[in-house]
């Protein structure tokens, strides 16, 4: 039925809005603060675009250094230490080359004989991108 009519709902449980929903508004105290697909939307968060990598055999801090020494790299954040394997997020200075960044941390991986035990690119997340969006202002009304 959506395909042919609009149908408006509105709701809180961000799974929904991906779910079932070809485009997305956030009203915040009656202002329109955000409007597009759901994919554009999650392309706001922070981490979208950043890569994520596991590997083995390696302290998460030196992974962490040779990460950030990569170009086009924004910062690089430890996720965890488990064992002998390291994860970490590298995000990319712009997120439209998140896919050079992950060719080029596979380059690293190759060079250095590392063992890669996942590497994913975040696609990003509704719910970060409506806590920043909305945030600010419960901030200002709690401290007053």
């Amino acid at each position: 039925m959506g395909e042919k009519k609009a149908i408006v709902f509105s709701t809180h449980i961000l799974e929904e809005v991906e779910s079932a929903c070809s485009r997305a508004i956030i009203i915040d105290r009656g202002h329109i603060v955000a409007n597009g697909t759901p994919q554009e939307l999650k392309m706001k968060s922070d981490s979208a675009g950043s890569v994520i990598v596991t590997v083995a055999n390696i302290l998460a801090e030196k992974l962490k250094e040779r990460a950030t020494a990569v170009g086009g790299v924004r910062r690089v954040q430890v996720v965890r230490q488990e064992g002998s394997s390291a994860t970490v997020k590298v995000y990319p200075e712009q997120k439209s080359k998140s896919h050079e960044l992950s060719h080029a941390l596979g380059e690293m991986a190759q060079k250095e004989h590392w063992i890669i035990e996942a590497l994913q690119i975040e696609e990003g997340r509704l719910d970060e991108v409506f806590r920043s969006i909305t945030l600010s202002d419960t901030s200002k009304e709690a401290s007053k």
